[in-house]
């Protein structure tokens, strides 16, 4: 699987899931949308297009290509360097592991951030 297929895949499950309205939803896109067209134009060259099409701001997919495929995640909640490590010596072993997804806990009063990043990125 492609990690944008997962990715999608993944926001797909979450709206699924969100006791919003799928109408609210695409109103906070919209919004977003109406927001960044605002922007001065040096501004939205480092705007957040992932807005556009994710509602939730606490959710990135980080680092390789999305056509980079994932054939084995490593998941898991407040992932840090030595379960990296681990998923590193997991792959030096044969087992594969082509991405780590973690749900990592910010400081009291923030959001969360879930993301999502290949252990095995060609370049």
């Amino acid at each position: 699987m492609k990690r944008v297929d997962f990715c999608r895949l993944a926001l797909q499950s979450g709206m699924d899931a969100d006791p919003r309205s799928r109408v609210a939803l695409s109103r906070a896109l919209l919004k977003n949308e109406a927001i960044d067209d605002d922007l001065k134009p040096e501004t939205r060259a480092v705007s957040d297009l992932e807005t556009f099409s994710n509602p939730y701001t606490d959710s990135r997919n980080l680092h390789c290509s999305p056509e980079h495929n994932v054939n084995m995640i490593f998941a898991g909640i407040d992932i840090e360097t030595p379960e990296l490590l681990l998923a590193g010596r997991l792959n030096e072993k044969g087992a594969a592991v082509s991405a780590a997804c973690a749900r990592l806990p910010c400081m009291a009063g923030s959001p969360s951030l879930l993301f999502l990043f290949s252990t095995a990125c060609p370049g």
